[in-house]
């Protein structure tokens, strides 16, 4: 087998990004959260998914792999690649002006998260709560294979306002894309 590449790809990414989510919410929660009207504090993501699906605990946060461009033109030793993420949210309500405000609050509290964590987080190994990471820890990235070069926050997106099955509510779904550009032996 050829090792030359090394590369992991987004797969280490997603789980240090929830690490991260998991870990700076509650910072972030709490500096938005002083700006709202009393009783109208933003509740921590109550579940972490990597893919779209039924949600069963709101609100919840939905990172997606979304995709993998590799630089054609890069040093033949490395891949230079930009992975591009989605991160919905999926909150709920009964007044669709309240909703409006929580998801631009939201977006607020997760773009301070992903812009305000220092890229050397990405290689340490981080508590996470997720199914797929059974032991509860990261490996991190390994800084000897993987070089991540920036993470930029490229849109916002404050969703769509549903109405939820039967008389459930509304529910809304505000998106953050961002890219993370990265060199990888």
């Amino acid at each position: 087998m050829n090792t030359r590449y090394q590369a992991g790809f987004a797969k280490p990414l997603v789980n240090q990004i929830i690490a991260i989510l998991q870990r700076d919410q509650q910072a972030a929660l709490e500096i938005v959260n002083a700006a709202r009207p009393a009783g109208r504090a933003l509740k921590p993501f109550a579940a972490f998914y990597k893919e779209a699906g039924t949600v069963q605990n709101w609100p919840a946060l939905v990172l997606v792999a979304q995709e993998t461009a590799f630089d054609a033109v890069s040093d033949p030793d490395l891949r230079t690649e930009t992975l591009r993420f989605i991160c919905a949210m999926a909150i709920t309500g009964t007044d669709p002006e309240w909703l409006a405000e929580d998801a631009l609050d939201y977006l607020h509290v997760v773009d301070m998260v992903l812009t305000s964590a220092p890229l050397g987080d990405f290689y340490l190994p981080l508590a996470i709560d997720h199914r797929t990471v059974p032991e509860g820890e990261t490996a991190g990235l390994e800084a000897s294979v993987s070089k991540i070069l920036d993470l930029r926050i490229v849109r916002h997106d404050l969703g769509v306002l549903v109405t939820r099955a039967r008389g459930a509510g509304l529910a809304r779904g505000p998106q953050i894309e961002f890219v993370i550009e990265l060199e990888e032996r």
